[in-house]
């Protein structure tokens, strides 16, 4: 037993996995950023609409500069540079961001997002495919081994997340049937595609076996992907679930969580199809 808790927890494997994730994420953040480029005296200075719940908002001057400082600190943490200093600088900056916008709709994300930082910050994800590794071994692809633990702790973030969000559609009584998703599909976060299916006219009982289909489909995703069996079929519905969010709703920042996935991979068979790939 103690073997099987080890080999889960705590063996060491190839970091390419994790250091894939690192950079999709680190890349996704600087998109995600460069949203907020227009109106940073809006959001994150007292001059703007922020409710902050811990700290002050800055003024507009100190806001700029922080939010310099923080595409920095994610392009640091993108390509693996001094990449111990900007997680940890990346990971407190998210924090930071989201007491100040606690009030706006974002907070689940960058709930979930601060714990990657979090499990990122203290984990090997700059051991391959990093500038680190470039300036300690030599190489770019060089790498050394890191425990598996970082990517478990994603890996059950994303499990648990799925199974909770179908929990909760089951336990609220506005889930029971389809019409919740008719209301949002004309609502504020109504999309052009949305827009599309809701000229078709469907319906309730279309809307009623789709709310069904993800309610039941949520969380046999949530546990398939642990089972080797269901594992690509439940990424898939992930996968799926996450970009249909998106196109039809609009929120597409969860979207983060795609490249995650590749952790509920052995990282040995990760490496093993990078290595024949050539692209190591």
């Amino acid at each position: 037993m103690t073997q099987l808790w080890n080999n889960f927890w705590l063996k060491e494997a190839p970091p390419h996995a994790l250091a894939i994730v690192r950079i999709c994420l680190g890349l996704f953040l600087l998109v995600y950023a460069s949203t907020y480029a227009l109106h940073i005296t809006l959001l994150f200075s007292n001059e703007g609409l922020t409710l902050p719940l811990y700290f002050a908002a800055p003024s507009p001057t100190t806001a700029y500069l922080m939010y310099a400082v923080s595409i920095l600190m994610l392009l640091g943490f993108t390509v693996g540079a001094y990449f111990r200093v900007c997680a940890v600088a990346c990971f407190f900056l998210g924090l930071y961001y989201w007491q100040l916008q606690l009030h706006m709709f974002p907070s689940s994300y960058n709930r979930i997002l601060c714990f990657t930082l979090l499990v990122l910050m203290c984990s090997g994800a700059n051991k391959t495919f990093s500038y680190d590794t470039k300036r300690t071994l030599g190489s770019w692809t060089a790498w050394e081994p890191t425990s598996v633990l970082a990517g478990r702790l994603i890996c059950m973030q994303i499990s648990l997340t799925f199974i909770g969000v179908s929990l909760q559609k089951w336990m609220l009584p506005a889930w029971s049937t389809g019409e919740i998703l008719t209301y949002t599909f004309i609502g504020r976060w109504s999309t052009l595609l949305s827009g599309v299916i809701t000229r078709l006219n469907l319906p309730v009982e279309f809307y009623d076996f789709v709310i069904l289909t993800v309610k039941v489909l949520q969380p046999l995703a949530g546990i398939g992907v642990w089972i080797a069996r269901f594992r690509l079929a439940s990424i898939l519905f992930i996968h799926s679930f996450l970009i249909l969010v998106a196109l039809l709703l609009g929120i597409w920042w969860f979207i983060f969580l795609i490249p995650a996935c590749i952790l509920f991979f052995p990282p040995e068979k990760i490496y093993a199809y990078l290595k024949e790939k050539h692209v190591l």
